[in-house]
């Protein structure tokens, strides 16, 4: 039972996952997602230690937490699998994703920068997650 929800919580974020990379326009360019991205930038402009955060920060920041749950998935669905081939998937996902919009999605803005915080937070999905279970293992 837990697998099946496992897997049907992986479908549904591969699906939002999919759907947030290859959407024809920028995802928060527009809608509900503009204005979050608007309020987010604005509240983090009235505190001292947050007023850092610019566009390509809050961007950075979202892409990493995007793809953080994949790396998550991974270790799940592969607990044996060793922590270097779990993270090609992670870095190859957004290369294709990117490669994607480049080609094929002329209003997206297709970087390297992307590819780097999109594949940063798979990898920190696998070693958070792998963490976590070493550390449930030698608690036992």
């Amino acid at each position: 039972m837990r697998k099946a929800l496992s897997l049907i919580a992986l479908m549904n974020y591969l699906i939002l996952l999919v759907a947030t990379s290859l959407w024809p326009k920028p995802v928060d360019g527009q809608g509900l997602l503009a204005i979050i991205t608007s309020d987010l930038l604005r509240f983090a402009s009235t505190i001292s230690w947050l007023n850092w955060i610019q566009y390509n920060q809050l961007e950075a920041i979202a892409n990493v937490l995007l793809y953080l749950p994949l790396g998550v998935f991974l270790v799940l669905f592969w607990p044996r699998a060793r922590v270097w081939a779990l993270s090609l998937i992670p870095v190859l996902f957004s290369l294709l994703a990117e490669g994607t919009q480049r080609m094929f999605l002329p209003d997206r803005y297709a970087t390297l920068n992307d590819v780097f915080y999109n594949a940063l937070g798979g990898v920190l999905g696998i070693v958070i997650s792998m963490s976590i279970r070493r550390m449930r293992k030698n608690s036992k």
